[in-house]
């Protein structure tokens, strides 16, 4: 807030929706409901619908996080040992 960014208030215990949940993380639906079936995001199913705690995918999208990080600190340290200036 102090920087001037926007922020969203939202009870640990909120449960989204799969559009909800693309949108929060920025993503398609599809790719969602492909990392749901791959056991990757937590969820439960109401009926025919499936409801993604917030917790779970706060949690997904930290180690989607932590892993483009390693994974850009692997291509930068392969660029230096092939001695590419960029």
């Amino acid at each position: 807030m102090s920087e001037g960014k926007p922020i969203t208030l939202m009870p640990s215990k909120q449960e989204l929706t799969t559009v909800e949940a693309a949108n929060f993380l920025n993503v398609s639906r599809p790719f969602v409901i492909k990392e749901i079936m791959e056991g990757r995001i937590p969820h439960r199913m109401v009926g025919t619908h499936r409801r993604i705690p917030f917790d779970g995918l706060l949690e997904y999208a930290k180690e989607m996080q932590a892993s483009r990080e390693t994974a850009l600190e692997e291509l930068s340290q392969l660029s230096a040992d092939l001695d590419l200036d960029y």
